[in-house]
């Protein structure tokens, strides 16, 4: 989670542009996507689930409390986890213990130092193969560097992924590997925090098993009914892989601050739209709440009206295995 606040309105006119113009330089949208694990989960239902912690625990790597998100929240079939650093193995990653748990896992992390230049140059492909080497060949979800438009250039970010990729891929062909962008960045109305021409920051399909997005609003409103959500999707489309959201959060209670009902009742409102939304998209093939605080403050649904709306979307999503 970045902690930037990502929720913006829809913009038309410029944008239908540009939207059209990125379609034509990312490529034709493909009829048919099936990038999914092993087993074909994600393939054709849609993969929820929820990245989890609380205000003494926020790396999002606490299986009891995910434990307990799923008793509010219905049946979460993946969890969202991160690194600070690369792991050694996945056994010694903040992921180790979803498989003995029954759930899936999505895996973030960052490179040695945050040296993005030297994993892209290949100082690291010793220690990334013997991660991936190390995964379960379960169809496991994995990035690196998730929200980089604040670290490097598009060109960087490029370089980076695609030679994670070969990497990743050449030691585990199992895994998923794709970027994760931050919606902060992809508002057009929004020129001081503008990807500009979205072509620069994708690796291609050919170094890409899916496109994420981390999407916030700290006052609820639709995720897609906001300018950064569309110009994002608009943007992946055409590139025909899976588009994933990989963190929704609606309505942060900053600390300090008491729970308001009445935006609590807007977030429900918020999810239930979006959840519409998405049934009529399936291009959309994964949905991550994020159930943990951040830089913002609260985001976890703790009301009744909030945890109904999103148990409506995991009981409708894919089931456990």
């Amino acid at each position: 989670m970045s902690g930037r606040t990502v929720g913006s309105t829809p913009r038309r006119g410029a944008l239908v542009a540009m939207l059209a113009a990125v379609a034509m330089t990312l490529g034709s949208t493909q009829a048919e996507f099936t990038t999914s694990g092993p087993s074909g989960y994600a393939s054709q239902c849609l993969a929820v689930g929820a990245a989890v912690n609380a205000p003494e625990r926020t790396d999002g790597g606490d299986l009891p409390l995910f434990r307990k998100a799923v008793a509010a929240l219905g049946p979460l079939t993946v969890r969202r986890s991160f690194d600070s650093e690369l792991p050694h193995t996945f056994a010694a990653s903040a992921a180790a213990g979803d498989r003995e748990a029954g759930v899936r896992s999505f895996v973030s992390w960052k490179p040695p130092k945050g040296d993005h230049r030297g994993v892209a140059e290949g100082a690291y492909d010793r220690q990334i193969s013997a991660w991936a080497k190390s995964v379960p060949r379960t169809g496991v979800y994995a990035t690196s560097f998730h929200e980089p438009e604040d670290n490097m250039t598009g060109r960087e970010f490029v370089a980076f992924q695609r030679h994670l990729y070969t990497v990743v891929k050449a030691a585990n062909p199992t895994i998923l590997w794709g970027p994760v962008y931050m919606a902060y960045w992809w508002d057009p109305k929004a020129p001081a925090h503008f990807v500009g021409n979205p072509a620069d920051w994708w690796p291609g399909a050919a170094y890409a098993d899916f496109a994420g997005l981390d999407w916030y609003s700290p006052d609820p409103e639709p995720m897609t009914a906001s300018g950064s959500f569309h110009f994002w999707y608009r943007s992946m489309a055409p590139t025909g892989v899976p588009l994933l959201i990989t963190e929704y959060g609606q309505y942060a209670v900053a600390p300090g601050e008491r729970r308001q009902p009445a935006k609590e009742q807007a977030r429900a409102a918020a999810i239930r739209a979006d959840a519409a939304w998405i049934a009529g998209h399936p291009r959309i093939r994964m949905w991550l709440y994020w159930q943990a605080v951040g830089a913002q403050g609260d985001w976890r649904l703790r009301d009744e009206a909030s945890q109904q709306a999103w148990r409506q979307v995991a009981e409708a999503g894919c089931r456990p295995e």
